[in-house]
């Protein structure tokens, strides 16, 4: 049986350089995801050129040469994962070009580093890691769909939101900003997304919090202050609430990481 006639993964990490640095050029069998969490990173594949910023993916297609088009001078990181897939099943849903903003960064991450931890230790079943990036790749997927939605209206609300994470939002200032009612929003969001307008506030800000948490150093408190809360103490109590655990318990979890530098 051909490494391609299964989906299998088959290695990955996370990528640091405090630059400069600039991506290989290179002609590979296996598809590489790349999830991008800080820096500015420059490629191209099969001579299309793409500029990746954090939270941006983008995918490498087996056999089609890539590689960075531009030296990196800043530092960047981002997680590299690479795998198998039948073309007959993924080829049409992986199509290329395949590069774009991740609308959920936090359960991409997340489920990145569950699926790299589980690959790392020896206690797991062998096939478990490739059970993961079947969910992963479905949660890929499934933010792809959301990336084009029908309505356009739920598409600049959705933006909205997310550019506006990092400080309090409430349904009113948002409807007020896109000149709408709130419950008129929460009516598109919810044809859409399946989330009323304050859910998908309270989504993105976890989102964000998650991010944070899983890649950066910041301390808690400093988590709580990039999200525009002056008591830590209501930013834990947030946290709790939506993520079912401490902000610390969190991060913990995803504590062991292969991790490589240039």
């Amino acid at each position: 049986m051909r490494k391609s006639d299964i989906l299998r993964f088959d290695g990955g990490g996370l990528f640091s350089s405090d630059g400069p640095w600039i991506h290989s050029q290179r002609v590979i069998e296996s598809y590489e995801l790349i999830l991008v969490t800080r820096g500015t990173i420059h490629l191209q594949e099969g001579g299309r050129e793409h500029t990746l910023t954090p939270n941006d993916y983008i995918l490498f297609h087996p056999h089609i040469p890539h590689g960075g088009t531009k030296i990196s001078t800043e530092a960047v990181e981002f997680y590299w994962l690479h795998f198998y897939a039948p073309p007959a099943e993924w080829l049409p849903r992986l199509r290329t070009p395949c590069t774009g903003m991740m609308t959920a960064p936090g359960a991409l991450i997340q489920t990145t580093r569950q699926l790299l931890q589980i690959w790392d230790s020896p206690a797991y079943p062998t096939d478990t890691a490739d059970h993961l990036l079947y969910v992963l790749l479905a949660e890929f997927l499934v933010q792809r769909e959301q990336q084009a939605p029908q309505n356009a209206l739920a598409a600049r609300i959705h933006e909205y939101v997310r550019s506006h994470a990092d400080r309090p939002l409430t349904a009113a200032q948002v409807a007020e900003k896109l000149g709408y009612h709130p419950d008129h929003l929460s009516r598109v969001l919810k044809s859409c997304y399946g989330l009323t307008l304050q859910q998908e506030i309270v989504r993105q800000r976890l989102e964000r919090a998650k991010v944070l948490l899983q890649s950066t150093d910041c301390t808690v408190a400093e988590v709580a202050a990039k999200l525009g809360y002056d008591d830590p103490n209501l930013f834990e109590k947030f946290f709790r609430y939506h993520a079912k655990t401490a902000p610390t318990a969190y991060r913990n979890s995803f504590s062991r990481m292969h991790t490589n530098h240039e």
